[in-house]
């Protein structure tokens, strides 16, 4: 029995480990996926637009910058290097890349039931053996 309970803590721990770390990954994916839905936005703003603007360069610095219609973007598409697409591309991109955070949370959110289940069922099971170990017959 003793054997047992060791053998659950440890699987108890891993599990609780493991959620851990997909609570984590549903977090930036979550994050993620609201970037994508803010800059599909201000491309479509941008779209709309015509004249200056002032564009974030990183931190609190802003450029300003000339927008025509019909004008091209910049998109990462993986590894640091970016293309140039229109700003129909664009939003095409990062509608698809939305698509697959979305795929991928929902996957996440699977996992995140798996493992919470697991830990449901294994807690009344050390418990028990806790139990036994405490008074032995």
């Amino acid at each position: 029995d003793e054997k047992d309970l060791q053998e659950k803590m440890f699987v108890y721990r891993t599990l609780e480990s493991r959620l851990e770390i997909l609570t984590k990954q549903r977090e930036m994916v979550s994050a993620k996926i609201i970037e994508i839905v803010s800059t599909i936005s201000s491309i479509a703003e941008l779209d709309k637009s015509e004249g200056s603007a002032f564009f974030r360069l990183g931190g609190e610095v802003y450029a300003e910058g000339n927008i025509s219609k019909g004008g091209k973007i910049l998109v990462e598409i993986g590894a640091g290097i970016a293309l140039e697409k229109s700003i129909e591309e664009g939003k095409l991109t990062l509608n698809k890349r939305k698509e697959e955070m979305g795929s991928i949370m929902k996957e996440i959110q699977q996992n995140i039931m798996e493992v919470t289940s697991a830990i449901n069922q294994l807690g009344p099971e050390i418990n028990s053996l806790i139990q036994k170990t405490q008074n032995p017959k």
